[in-house]
């Protein structure tokens, strides 16, 4: 087998190319045949919902041919097949997916041609009812099949046709070439009818409002002829009442005069009321979630509020009922508090600006700052104060001491004991030492 194709391999591949020419064009033409294909069939076939209609006649129905099944005159699915059950056709019908629901169990099917040629379609006109299962009949008393002009004719016995054919040449000669005017006024018709129907509801609705105007009035007439004193007064109230309104005709006019400006600015606030709802629709329907979830956190947060509630009733009012003239007092004593912090703040304020005028260096200056000469002089008094002693750091100094003040010290140091302990402590000389008070 392999050397035979090795030996033909040209007319192996001359083979093979035409046989894949040919299943492509097979697919091809079965690609734009009218013919709905089952699910099995790769590519070409399709989900369907298949739905069974029963016709006393399926006259020129023909599977295959490209035969709709339309709802409200938009194509949902094809015819499959015909046959004949009891006397009656059964068409099949292969419904698309997405037109399923529509088929329900009320659903009517007319038999109607498409073009003059008897190119037929199924209608089905939806109902109100549940969805018809797949597979399901749709009986014979919810099918009208097509009517020929033929079968109407068939009717009527041969005087009736011969004064039928008398009334079509009369009516063909009293036309005499007037068709488009003829077609004109059949046009008209509908527009004519649905006014005078619009007429004839505005004239009942107008009878109706006579009929109860004209009892009323009866009614009030007869209530008013029995009574001749309620009479008078209704006619001095209606003249009391005409007086009142020639009175204020004046506030009447400008009334008048200001409501078209009282209309249009009720017309904007109505557009604006209208935006409002416009917004407040959309966002009320997006808080639902919300308000849905907030149920669950309010009887969640319940048992605290329940909880809470004998502290904050025995507790915490109690207290902020005993904390109100403390409160008062110490709102008292926040005023001159504040005028202290103002002050304080004024204090601050200066030492502050202090502070930035010892530590501001001037920039590209010759002189330094304040603080670059408080390192100098701290270092200067270091050195100033500075002193190797027992007693610690000391000015150096010297003091005069005579004998005199060394008297005047003894003196004043005698009645008092921690001025004498001082002087002690602090070796003063005193007057009798020689180097001090020599002797004379």
């Amino acid at each position: 087998m392999r050397r035979a194709i090795r030996e033909h391999l040209t007319d192996f591949i001359a083979i093979a190319a035409v046989l894949v020419a040919g299943l492509a064009v097979t697919a091809y033409i079965l690609s734009q045949q009218q013919q709905p294909y089952p699910s099995w069939v790769p590519i070409l076939g399709d989900e369907r919902f298949e739905v069974k209609a029963e016709l006393s006649t399926a006259q020129a129905v023909t599977p295959g041919q490209g035969q709709t099944v339309n709802i409200a005159g938009v194509k949902a699915g094809d015819i499959s097949e015909v046959e004949l059950v009891d006397g009656r056709a059964v068409v099949t019908m292969l419904v698309e997916e997405e037109f399923a629901p529509l088929v329900r169990s009320d659903s009517t099917v007319l038999l109607r041609p498409r073009t003059g040629l008897q190119d037929m379609t199924l209608e089905i006109e939806t109902g109100t009812g549940e969805q018809l299962a797949e597979g399901s009949t749709i009986p014979l008393s919810q099918t009208e099949p097509n009517v020929q002009p033929d079968e109407i004719l068939e009717t009527l016995d041969g005087d009736t046709r011969a004064y039928l054919q008398l009334l079509l040449q009369g009516a063909g000669d009293g036309l005499g070439g007037r068709g488009k005017k003829l077609s004109a006024t059949f046009r008209r018709f509908e527009p004519l009818s649905r006014d005078l129907a619009r007429i004839g509801e505005a004239l009942a609705v107008r009878r109706a409002n006579i009929r109860r105007a004209i009892t009323t009035f009866k009614l009030v007439s007869e209530e008013l002829g029995a009574n001749d004193t309620r009479l008078s007064e209704f006619v001095d109230s209606s003249n009391a009442a005409l007086a009142a309104f020639a009175d204020q005709e004046a506030a009447i006019r400008e009334s008048l005069q200001e409501l078209p400006s009282t209309l249009t600015e009720t017309r904007s606030a109505l557009e604006s009321g209208e935006q409002f709802a416009n917004v407040l629709g959309p966002s009320s329907v997006a808080l639902i979630p919300a308000a849905q979830a907030l149920g669950p956190a309010l009887r969640s947060v319940r048992p605290l509020f329940e909880n809470t509630t004998p502290a904050l009733q025995n507790q915490i009012r109690p207290f902020a009922r005993a904390a109100q003239t403390p409160v008062r007092h110490l709102t008292q004593a926040a005023q001159p508090l504040l005028t202290t912090t103002k002050g304080l703040r004024g204090t601050f304020t200066e030492f502050q600006t202090l502070g930035n005028a010892l530590g501001y260096n001037p920039p590209g200056s010759a002189e330094e700052g304040y603080l670059f000469w408080l390192a100098w002089l701290n270092h200067n008094t270091n050195a100033l104060f500075f002193s190797q002693d027992a007693m610690g750091p000391m000015l150096r100094t010297v003091v005069m001491f005579g004998c005199q003040t060394a008297g005047l010290a003894e003196g004043v140091a005698a009645p008092r004991p921690f001025l004498r302990t001082l002087q002690q402590m602090t070796n003063v000389p005193s007057s009798s030492d020689p180097r001090v008070c020599p002797p004379l």
